[in-house]
């Protein structure tokens, strides 16, 4: 089975980024709002837009990780319908070689 490629979304107007998302299958892998724009609402569209792909490709759940200790984060996921299932630890890769660390784990069931 190929890869599957990532897909990127983006917010903002015109020549003025504001945020993006990267999906990788139902997996968030990354979520960037600009700290002017965080509470505009444009992480929450980003979310809702990949939580629909995620839905239309005929998957149940999407899932993502957040920085143990991300409290604004976690608040900001859990008011968004997403849980907290545990943690995970991953291998970063560094030019130093792949260093641990653990994560959150959060998921959103998609019905």
């Amino acid at each position: 089975m190929a890869e599957q490629l990532p897909q990127l979304r983006v917010t903002g107007p015109v020549g003025a980024l504001v945020g993006l998302v990267k999906l990788i299958e139902n997996k968030v892998d990354d979520l960037f709002i600009d700290r002017p724009a965080r509470g505009t609402g444009a992480a929450q569209a980003l979310l809702a837009d990949v939580e629909a792909s995620v839905k239309a490709a005929g998957r149940d759940m999407i899932w993502l990780v957040c920085a143990i200790g991300n409290d604004r984060a976690a608040r900001f996921y859990e008011k968004s319908g997403w849980h907290r299932v545990g943690d995970v630890v991953i291998d970063l890769q560094t030019t130093a070689g792949p260093f641990s660390t653990t994560l959150w784990r959060y998921e959103k069931r998609l019905f």
